[in-house]
């Protein structure tokens, strides 16, 4: 191979491998940073749970629909079948399951269940590192490996 080849060669794969860095930068941190938002919500749930149970009544529903748009759930009020969707999906259970749910004492209809939310949260949250961590792992490998074989070759041609 002449030396302008291996020297187009060289800058190819430095220019890869800094391509691959800010892949890794831009894109994985933010799957990692979007993952953290997640597990740092489930407190966030938690806060919202202890105010909003101020002015609300604890009481047990059932989940009736659950699918990847919505859970909906039915509870009673003063003897009165409720139902509400929650604009949330968590596969952690199943229709019939029990949960804990809190409606406001003035609207019976606005209410918060916090372990959908929870689980919601801690499954994205988990996904989203996993993700983050997958692509900085795997950009950083072919990253250092571009810049390895790039500095080869350019020892090469100071060799030569």
């Amino acid at each position: 191979m002449n030396k302008e080849r291996i020297r187009k060669i060289s800058n190819g794969l430095s220019a890869a491998s800094i391509g691959l860095l800010l892949i890794a930068l831009l894109i994985g941190f933010s799957f990692i940073r979007i993952g953290i938002q997640n597990l740092v919500a489930i407190d966030n749930v938690d806060i919202d749970t202890e105010t909003f149970s101020q002015t609300a009544t604890k009481t047990e529903a059932e989940l009736v629909v659950s699918n990847t748009q919505i859970s909906q759930v039915r509870y009673y009020v003063d003897g009165e079948e409720m139902n509400v969707d929650v604009q949330v999906y968590t596969d952690a259970y199943q229709v019939g399951n029990k949960l804990d749910l809190y409606y406001n004492n003035d609207d019976p209809s606005i209410v918060r269940v916090p372990d959908l939310f929870k689980t919601y949260y801690d499954k994205m949250g988990k996904m989203m590192l996993k993700i983050g961590i997958g692509i900085v792992g795997v950009c950083a490998v072919l990253g250092l490996i571009c810049w390895l074989i790039s500095r080869s070759l350019r020892k090469k041609l100071t060799v030569n």
